[in-house]
Formats: C-alpha cells, sequence, structure tokens
C-alpha cells in the first residue's frame, strides 16, 4: 500500500491483523493479534499507516450496558470530530 492510498480491507502488520473499514461516512480501525494485546506502538503503527493522517481517531469506552467485547485481544479506534 503506497502513503497515499488509504483503503477499506484486511492487513497483516507483524503479529497484528489490522482491519479498516468507513462505517457511517467515518474510518474504523480494529487491531488484533491471536494470544496478547496489541502495544500502543503497534495501535499507533497501525494508525498512521491504514488512515489519513487528517484524520482524528479515538479509543472509546462506552457504558457498560454497551460494551461489547467478542475479542479478547482487539481494540478499535474511532474517527471522530474534533
Amino acid at each position: 500500500m503506497s502513503k497515499t492510498e488509504y483503503r477499506e480491507g484486511t492487513f497483516k502488520m507483524g503479529r497484528c491483523t489490522v482491519m479498516v473499514s468507513i462505517d457511517a461516512g467515518r474510518w474504523h480501525l480494529s487491531i488484533s493479534t491471536p494470544t496478547a494485546q496489541p502495544s500502543y506502538k503497534e495501535m499507533k503503527q497501525a494508525r498512521y499507516r491504514f488512515i489519513p493522517d487528517k484524520v482524528v481517531m479515538a479509543q472509546l469506552f462506552p457504558s457498560k450496558d454497551d460494551f461489547v467485547n467478542l475479542h479478547e485481544f482487539c481494540h478499535h479506534l474511532f474517527e471522530i470530530e474534533v
């Protein structure tokens, strides 16, 4: 993938699997590994490699009732407006 080509898809990045989608017009990045939490460094690397720089991303924690965790070692970043 070139530095200026950003697209939806599933990608391997070292030990991580990265899934990129556009949901309701906003970027969404999921990053996971099979056996451990992705590191901060890996999350940061994926964000800047697969999402356009001008986009602001955040990891969100909804209320306990709305929290869903289907994969123990997966983190999500969502595009937000600032």
